[in-house]
C-alpha cells in the first residue's frame, strides 16, 4: 500500500509547503505511522528507491525532523510533529541569520568587486529586452518592489489599487529612506472609506492622488527613475496572493515613451488625498 492511500492529500502538501521534497514528506510520513522503523521499511512503506532512503533519513535527520539509533541495522524514530517543527524553524532561523551574516560580509570583499566587474563588462551591449521577466506571487513581488524602491534615485511612480496601496505600508521604512534623500515618490490610486487609515500611514512618505472618481478600476504600474517598469499582469481580486503575477522590465524606451505619459494623464485627472 503506497503512502498516498494511508496519508491525507493534505497533510502530504503541508509538508510541502514547509520545504519538504517529494522523497522526504513520504519518508516522513511513513515514520509518523511506524514510530520506529529502518531505513528498508520505510523504502517498502513510502515507496521511496530503498537507494535513496539512507540520504532522505540523514537530510530528515539534518532538519530536526528523525533520530538515529546506532545499530544493526540503524534504526530511525520519528520525532513528536510539534516539537520537530520547533527544531526545524529554529534551525531555519540559524542557518538563515548565518547565511545573512556571510553575504553581509562579501558584499565587503573584493570576491563582490570581481562579481559586479563580471556583470557589467559588455553590458551596453545586451539587447535591452533581454533585461525583463516575470515575477510570480504577492511576496515576491513585494521583494522586488522594496528592492525597486531600495535603488530609486530620482523619482517613483506608482499607480496601484487598493490592495497595492495596502502593500505599500510594507515598504515604511525603505519610504522614509526616500522621504529623507529628497526622492519623491508619488502614487495614485483609488481611495475609499475602506482606506482612508492606509492612506494616513503613507501620507508622510509619498504624494497620493485619488482616482476613484474616474470610474475605471486601472492595474497596477510602478516607474521607478524612469528605467524601470513594473505591471500588474493579474487582477488581484480574482487570483490567490501565491498567482499574482507582474511583468519587469529595465527600458528607458519603455518607462519614458510609453508609461510615463499615462501615469502623468491619470495623475493630472486624480485629487489630492484628503480632498
Amino acid at each position: 500500500m503506497v503512502i498516498t492511500q494511508l496519508v491525507p492529500r493534505k497533510v502530504l502538501e503541508g509538508l510541502r509547503g514547509i520545504g519538504l521534497n517529494l522523497y522526504e514528506r513520504n519518508i516522513y510520513a511513513a515514520l509518523l505511522i511506524k514510530k520506529v522503523a529502518t531505513a528498508s521499511e520505510l523504502s517498502d512503506l513510502s515507496g521511496v528507491p530503498r537507494a535513496r532512503a539512507y540520504d532522505v533519513l540523514e537530510s530528515l535527520e539534518e532538519k530536526g525532523l528523525v533520530v538515529i539509533q546506532s545499530g544493526s541495522p540503524f534504526k530511525y524514530v520519528a520525532v513528536e510533529p510539534m516539537e520537530a517543527f520547533d527544531r526545524m524553524r529554529l534551525n531555519m532561523l540559524k542557518n538563515a541569520e548565518e547565511a545573512g551574516k556571510r553575504l553581509k560580509e562579501l558584499k565587503t570583499t573584493e570576491i563582490m568587486t570581481d562579481l559586479t566587474a563580471l556583470y557589467n563588462k559588455d553590458l551596453k551591449v545586451i539587447n535591452p529586452s533581454d533585461f525583463s521577466g516575470v515575477i510570480k506571487s504577492e511576496d515576491k513581488v513585494n521583494f522586488h518592489i522594496r528592492t525597486m524602491l531600495g535603488k530609486t534615485s530620482k523619482y517613483a511612480k506608482i499607480l496601484t489599487t487598493e490592495r497595492g496601496l495596502e502593500n505599500l505600508t510594507y515598504h515604511i521604512k525603505t519610504l522614509s529612506k526616500l522621504r529623507g534623500a529628497k526622492v519623491p515618490v508619488m502614487v495614485a490610486a483609488p481611495i475609499t472609506d475602506r482606506n482612508r487609515s492606509i492612506v494616513a500611514e503613507l501620507a508622510p512618505y509619498a504624494e497620493i492622488r485619488n482616482i476613484a472618481d474616474l470610474k475605471r478600476d486601472y492595474s497596477r504600474m510602478h516607474i521607478y527613475d524612469g528605467e524601470h517598469v513594473l505591471l500588474g499582469l493579474t487582477d488581484e481580486k480574482m487570483v490567490e496572493p501565491t498567482q499574482d503575477t507582474l511583468f519587469w522590465t529595465k527600458s528607458e524606451h519603455m518607462a519614458q515613451n510609453l508609461m510615463e505619459p499615462v501615469f502623468d494623464h491619470l495623475w493630472k485627472k486624480g485629487t489630492p488625498a484628503g480632498k
